[in-house]
């Protein structure tokens, strides 16, 4: 039998990975922020002639970016008859992609707030051996390269409208810390 961390809204973990995408529902997924960050830093006390020795990219090193996505996590659907009575348990969580690189696409508004329609693996191509990932949703569309993905649930997930307010959901954060 498999424990669930918050049986009210039914989220069995806290933590999901990318080898629980096919039980992941991202329709209308609210995306408060992305970033894309480097975890790795040359060391301060280098001189100037070791700095630029560090600085050269090693092609056949595993990138150290990852990509980092602020959202409302829509744990499940609740329909009580009309379209006007649906409610939802929702909770923020932070998604993260590691090591990215190769990213194409498009964000065509940032003006509008960005909702994840759906998050599919495709088929790495014939010289490529890490999954392709593609990030569909209103007003973007994202495809690039990661070895997996986690998704961290920072808080218990709330009945009640599709998106939390920023109290509600602490602020915007890409804390990779799961609330269970």
């Amino acid at each position: 039998m498999k424990t669930v961390v918050h049986p009210e809204s039914g989220l069995r973990k806290a933590t999901l990975t990318d080898e629980e995408l096919v039980e992941t529902s991202w329709d209308y997924c609210r995306i408060h922020a992305l970033a894309v960050t480097d975890d790795e830093d040359p060391p301060e006390d280098l001189t100037p002639e070791e700095f630029w020795e560090q600085d050269d990219l090693d092609p056949i090193a595993p990138s150290a970016l990852q990509l980092h996505l602020d959202l409302d996590y829509i744990v499940r659907r609740v329909e009580s008859g009309s379209m006007s009575e649906v409610h939802f348990w929702v909770a923020p969580a932070t998604l993260i992609f590691k090591s990215v690189w190769d990213i194409v696409g498009s964000l065509h508004s940032v003006c509008q707030p960005m909702e994840l329609k759906n998050l599919r693996q495709e088929a790495p191509g014939t010289h490529l051996k890490e999954p392709c990932w593609h990030l569909e949703g209103r007003d973007m569309d994202l495809r690039f390269q990661a070895s997996r993905f986690t998704m961290y649930v920072r808080r218990p997930p709330r009945y009640g409208r599709r998106v939390l307010r920023m109290v509600e959901r602490g602020g915007i954060s890409f804390d990779p810390h799961p609330f269970a």
